[in-house]
């Protein structure tokens, strides 16, 4: 089945107001003058601050948070994130969590709105005039909060069928956007976790888990995903429960990272691991008959023997082969091989 039929695509519209407006040309020229210029508060290139941005702090948090839950288990494409069918409910359901959530910051921010721009106002008194002359009213800004979500699916219309070249290119791109999303999602691990460290907590397998999840639930897309999969549960399994990361272990989780931190390992690795999992056919003579028996599929653990990642594979768009990724130090203070850490 394609693995468009297996998804479900998710366009969320997230739009808040900044409390900001363009300046006008005449204040560009005024402004230009360093002693006539706004503390910086009240202007940015380009732009002025006509109300106070505490209370808009908490409506901006929600619509960044809204879009990490969805990258946890979701790809980008099409112009919107895209999760298998039984994930895009659990999804779904918290998304309707939060649409409540923004309903109700919106409204209250609404409600503060006028007493929050005389407070604003109060706190530059020396700009009074001109921000109340810039300042919008509630009914001005009331549109400019907006959530909304639409799920759809797009059907590939089945085998053989026909699809047009955009779609057909969004489709066969799927594999190497979800490795662009892990090789984001492994490097920030890296630098928030493990970067210069002897040790780490428990806590830094947090986005390891994390990362295992969302190559999980998009397993569907391509059986590379899945070798993936088994990998980074392999790594996991046989960390400790409790107690701090290190040593070996620590050398095992960075050696992971490194795997999922290029497009092009994560790729050769799961080349390597089809052809090695490749069942072989062994003749066994019985006493009357030939026996054929068909060998099981063994999963490689030690990736020293993968080929050498060839800088021109389909994924090398990004180009981003990583010479060095140490073991505890920086990546710029020692060149290792990815197979040392397998």
């Amino acid at each position: 089945m394609e693995a468009l039929d297996q998804t479900v695509w998710l366009n969320i519209n997230y739009r808040t107001w900044q409390g900001k407006k363009q300046l006008s040309r005449a204040e560009i020229i005024k402004y230009s003058n360093p002693d006539e210029l706004p503390p910086e508060d009240l202007i940015t290139p380009g732009s002025k601050a006509i109300a106070d941005p505490e209370g808009l702090k908490k409506i901006t948090s929600l619509g960044k948070k809204i879009n990490r839950e969805c990258e946890k288990v979701c790809v980008r494409a099409f112009g919107a994130y895209g999760t298998s069918n039984e994930a895009s409910e659990t999804l779904l359901a918290k998304l309707e969590g939060y649409k409540k959530e923004h309903q109700d910051l919106v409204s209250a921010y609404l409600d503060s709105y006028e007493q929050s721009n005389e407070e604003w106002m109060a706190a530059h008194p020396q700009w009074e005039a001109w921000l109340r002359h810039s300042m919008l009213s509630r009914q001005e800004i009331e549109y400019r909060f907006k959530f909304e979500v639409q799920a759809y699916k797009i059907s590939s219309g089945g085998e053989g069928t026909l699809l047009n070249d955009g779609l057909q290119k969004e489709q066969s791109g799927l594999l190497g956007t979800l490795f662009r999303e892990i090789e984001k999602m492994a490097d920030d691990a890296w630098s928030f976790s493990y970067e210069n460290k002897e040790k780490v907590s428990q806590k830094a397998l947090r986005p390891i888990l994390t990362i295992k999840n969302k190559l999980e639930t998009l397993s569907y897309i391509d059986g590379k995903v899945s070798v993936l999969v088994r990998r980074v549960k392999a790594v996991l399994d046989a960390m400790p429960k409790s107690g701090f990361i290190e040593g070996a272990d620590l050398s095992a989780a960075c050696g992971l990272l490194n795997l999922l931190s290029s497009s092009n390992r994560m790729n050769a690795f799961a080349k390597q691991a089809h052809t090695d999992a490749t069942a072989t056919v062994v003749p066994v003579l019985d006493d009357d008959d030939d026996v054929e028996i068909e060998v099981s599929e063994v999963l490689p653990l030690d990736v020293a023997e993968m080929p050498k990642v060839d800088e021109t594979d389909e994924y090398d768009d990004e180009s981003e082969v990583r010479e060095e990724i140490p073991q505890v130090l920086s990546p710029a203070k020692q060149s290792v091989s990815p197979a040392a850490y397998f």
